[in-house]
């Protein structure tokens, strides 16, 4: 099971994952990959769900995967 992951651990984990912040509205900011197709969804709040913390280290997963 995923556990819960602060914001600022998460923001640093995308940023040297090579995604780049692009739009947000209210709370939620969404973060590109040139590689990818999709964004990854995170909101700025002090932590982030376990569901979302998922998807996005799934997603950093991903993106490391298609720069080698």
């Amino acid at each position: 099971m995923t556990k819960p992951m602060k914001y600022s651990n998460m923001v640093k984990l995308l940023k040297s994952a090579g995604f780049t912040k692009t739009q947000g509205i209210g709370d939620h900011e969404k973060w590109t990959h040139s590689k990818l197709t999709r964004p990854v969804v995170i909101t700025d709040t002090k932590e982030i769900s376990p569901g979302v913390t998922r998807i996005a280290l799934k997603a950093i997963k991903e993106a490391k995967e298609a720069d080698k």
